[in-house]
């Protein structure tokens, strides 16, 4: 099965930044290992269950966007590195989601991955860059 990967930087908000800096100070870590635990912690808090209707935040986003109601496959964090930096990403453990009323599959494109990417930026305040799609091992090409 394939993942998805969107790849974020550090928090933009504010309110996030100083809640990242009393992280760091009061657990007496680096600001990147506060950065990377309070956006687990984010993820793990939005992928729970959010309304009545067992509807995830990151569902109810990409539903704001396209107007679909989509069960979208586990999602969880990770982390990645860039120029020497370990930064948060979200993981999306599937390239399909699956229509809440047909029961149909739908590819998850490009502008679904950018609407939960941006929206979670203007939402909770870490910035987004971009995403990037990984293939199982088994659809991988060897050359020799």
């Amino acid at each position: 099965m394939a993942k998805i990967e969107l790849l974020f930087g550090g928090p933009i908000a504010h309110d996030e930044e100083i809640s990242v800096e009393n992280y760091a100070y009061n657990w007496d870590v680096s600001i990147e290992t506060a950065v990377i635990r309070k956006f687990k912690s984010w993820i793990s808090y939005l992928s729970s269950k959010s309304d009545d209707k067992d509807n995830t935040f990151f569902e109810l986003l990409l539903f704001i966007g396209i107007n679909q109601m989509l069960k979208l496959p586990k999602i969880t964090s990770g982390t990645y590195g860039h120029n020497g930096f370990v930064l948060p990403k979200i993981i999306i453990h599937g390239d399909h989601g699956v229509d809440k009323k047909t029961g149909n599959t739908v590819l998850l494109t490009e502008s679904c991955l950018n609407i939960i990417g941006n929206n979670f930026e203007d939402e909770i305040g870490y910035e987004y860059f971009e995403y990037r799609q990984i293939a199982p091992a088994d659809r991988l090409l060897v050359t020799q």
